[in-house]
């Protein structure tokens, strides 16, 4: 009866988190965006800012509007200059244009809509203060008012490390900028508005396996399944990562991702179930061990055996069981001695290693060893190893580089899409163009 539970919780987690679902991002009311991107000014240039506006089909591209002085601007240059002069990020400005009145997607504003653009001095009554209207004045004094909150963070009601109630929800805000949401629109829809559009306009999608950890925090996640992972310990990492793809995030990225179940044992463990059953663990794969002789055949020790409850496994899924007539159960990498031809043979089935870059890149560990081609001929042959998930590849002569995500490469279209993610142009690996071409096309990243 415990196993037919287990084999049903396993089945739900695999169809709540299928492989290469897309992420369904989650609101955290304590922490909207940072400080650093609530106050970053130069996170758009006055052209940049112009482009963001027209990809997105506003009327505010093409119109020219009297800016708090009454001084005809495009609606760029108003944006623009109070960034600066107040020192508070054009996004900022840009998503509170969006959550107020839907002027970054309106083809055709109202009057209305312009002159209460930021929502500034419009309480929830409705009647706003007329001194106030005017497409300038509001994105001016909102980008003021942001910067008050900022300067004297005292003089406000909603401060970071408080607890309010919130429409009914506690909440505390972690940082300056979740305060200053706050007193600007104290109500929780109203922020989570706010951040689905952050999201929708600036969020960050990191492909999966992709490895990601907060600034400051030591703890490493992987995303995967739509989840972020957490990875329990340095050495679990170090058995089935490379260190060097961690890429640190803000933390608002990272806690959009809900949390899913613990990467917990090292690869290649042995964990044994309450019910007396020995597994051995390959990445996200349990493999029964099917007997005592299986296990003295192979050269386990039982020393290393680790005993383990259902729960613990959860995250896992069961594999082919490794009995007398298992070949390599955990992988062997073997070269045929006549064509030179390298595979990797594992669970009786032999995947052509056609690079060398991969090679050396996925079995840096690995002996290789030479055998004959009727040794080989035993096995049947498999889809081609590729790179795994999180490599960063480019073809020799080619500038693209992609990022591999559930087999496919995604190519990473701009300089500043790769700066984004927080990629490091060290960790690009140069190959052929063929080696590049195993690896079908997924979604561009932009």
């Amino acid at each position: 009866m415990k196993l037919k539970r287990f084999i049903f919780l396993l089945f739900l987690f695999f169809s709540l988190y299928p492989f290469g679902a897309k992420a369904e991002f989650y609101f955290n009311p304590h922490f909207i965006i940072s400080d650093d991107e609530a106050t970053d000014f130069t996170s758009l240039s006055l052209q940049g800012i112009q482009n963001f506006l027209a990809d997105n089909g506003s009327a505010l591209a093409r119109l020219t509007l009297p800016d708090y002085e009454g001084n005809d601007k495009t609606a760029a240059e108003i944006i623009w200059n109070a960034s600066q002069e107040s020192r508070i990020s054009p996004k900022l400005l840009l998503a509170t244009l969006q959550k107020e009145q839907s002027l970054v997607t309106s083809p055709i504003p109202t009057q209305n809509q312009l002159n209460k653009a930021m929502g500034y001095r419009c309480p929830d009554n409705g009647v706003c203060n007329p001194k106030a209207f005017g497409f300038g004045k509001q994105v001016d004094a909102a980008a003021w008012q942001f910067r008050q909150y900022f300067n004297n963070p005292s003089d406000w009601y909603f401060r970071p490390n408080q607890t309010y109630n919130i429409d009914g929800f506690t909440i505390s805000p972690a940082n300056q900028a979740t305060a200053s949401l706050y007193n600007y629109t104290p109500h929780e829809s109203g922020n989570r508005h706010f951040w689905q559009i952050w999201q929708n306009f600036w969020g960050k999608d990191f492909p999966d396996g992709s490895l990601i950890k907060a600034s400051g925090d030591p703890a490493v996640w992987l995303v995967q399944y739509g989840t972020r992972r957490p990875i329990a310990s340095w050495s679990v990492l170090l058995s089935r990562f490379d260190p060097k793809k961690i890429v640190t995030v803000n933390l608002a990225d990272l806690e959009k991702y809900e949390v899913g179940p613990a990467i917990k044992f090292t690869n290649y463990s042995l964990l044994k179930r309450p019910d007396g059953q020995v597994f051995l663990l390959v990445d996200d794969e349990l493999r029964h061990i099917a007997s005592e002789e299986v296990f003295r055949n192979i050269g386990f020790n039982w020393a290393e055996v680790e005993a383990v409850t259902d729960s613990d496994l959860a995250a896992y899924f069961y594999g082919t069981e490794i009995t007398l007539e298992s070949a390599y159960p955990v992988g062997a990498l073997l070269q045929d001695k006549i064509t030179g031809g390298v595979y990797f043979v594992e669970n009786g089935i032999k995947h052509p290693v056609t690079a060398y870059d991969i090679m050396i890149v996925n079995f840096k560990n690995r002996v290789l060893t030479t055998v004959s081609t009727q040794e080989l001929d035993k096995y049947q042959t498999g889809n081609p190893v590729l790179f795994r998930d999180g490599e960063l590849i480019q073809a020799n002569g080619d500038p693209k580089v992609y990022v591999i995500s559930n087999g496919t490469r995604r190519w990473i279209m701009t300089a500043d899409a790769f700066a984004k993610f927080g990629y490091k142009w060290d960790n690009i690996i140069v190959t052929s163009s063929s080696t590049v071409a195993l690896h079908p096309l997924g979604d561009n990243i932009e």
